[in-house]
C-alpha cells in the first residue's frame, strides 16, 4: 500500500470529501438484512457450496492450510466492510466492477425481473420464486464462523486437490510441448 504522508487535517478533509460524494448519512448505520428462514438458509447454503459456484474454493475461510492458496477475501469480513447492494452488483458482474478480477462473471442471469443462478440450480430451489442473487447476498451477510466451517467441511477437499493436480499436470504437459517445439507455434 502506498503511503501518502497526509496530516490528520488532510485525512479528515479527504474523508469528508468522500462522505459527501457518496451522500452517506453520518454516522453510518448498516442496513438490516432480512433474516433467512431455515429453508432459505438451506437453499443459499446449497448455492454457496454448489459445484457450479464453489465460493469457498477461492475465498479464505480461516483454515491456514486452505488460506495459503486462497485468492479471495474471507466472507466473514463482508458485513463489516461492504454494503449488500454493492455485493449484489459485484456477484452479478465482477468484471464490470474490477476488470481482470479472477471472480467469474455470468453466475446469475436476468429472468422475469429478477436474478437467478445461471448454473444448475440445486434441488433445494424447487418451487422457489425469489431472487437468487439477493438470497445469496443475504446469506453472506448472515454468515457466521460456525456456518462457514460447516460449509467448508462439507466441501470435498480431495476433489479440489484433484482439480488442482489435474490443472498442474495439464500446464506441465503444455510447457513440455512448448519446449519440445522450440516454444513457438
Amino acid at each position: 500500500m502506498p503511503t501518502f504522508s497526509f496530516s490528520d487535517n488532510e485525512l479528515r478533509k479527504l474523508v469528508r470529501f468522500f462522505q459527501a460524494l457518496s451522500q452517506q448519512p453520518l454516522p453510518y448505520i448498516p442496513e438490516q438484512v432480512p433474516t433467512l428462514t431455515a429453508k432459505e438458509n438451506e437453499m443459499a447454503r446449497s448455492l454457496f457450496s454448489s459445484s457450479a459456484a464453489p465460493c469457498l474454493k477461492c475465498h479464505a475461510t480461516g483454515d491456514p492450510a486452505h488460506d495459503k492458496i486462497a485468492t479471495a477475501p474471507n466472507f466473514l469480513l463482508a458485513k463489516e466492510r461492504l454494503k449488500p447492494d454493492w455485493v449484489e452488483r459485484w456477484i452479478t458482474d465482477p468484471q464490470a466492477v474490477s476488470p481482470g478480477t479472477s471472480m467469474p462473471s455470468g453466475l446469475f442471469k436476468r429472468q422475469d425481473n429478477q436474478w437467478i443462478f445461471a448454473g444448475p440450480t440445486p434441488p433445494s430451489f424447487e418451487g422457489y420464486g425469489g431472487d437468487h442473487r439477493k438470497l445469496l447476498t443475504d446469506y453472506i451477510f448472515q454468515l457466521t464462523p460456525e456456518e462457514q466451517r460447516k460449509v467448508a467441511a462439507s466441501m470435498p477437499r480431495a476433489k479440489t486437490a484433484n482439480v488442482r493436480r489435474s490443472t498442474d499436470s495439464k500446464q506441465a504437459s503444455f510447457h513440455s510441448q512448448q519446449a519440445a517445439s522450440g516454444g513457438s507455434r
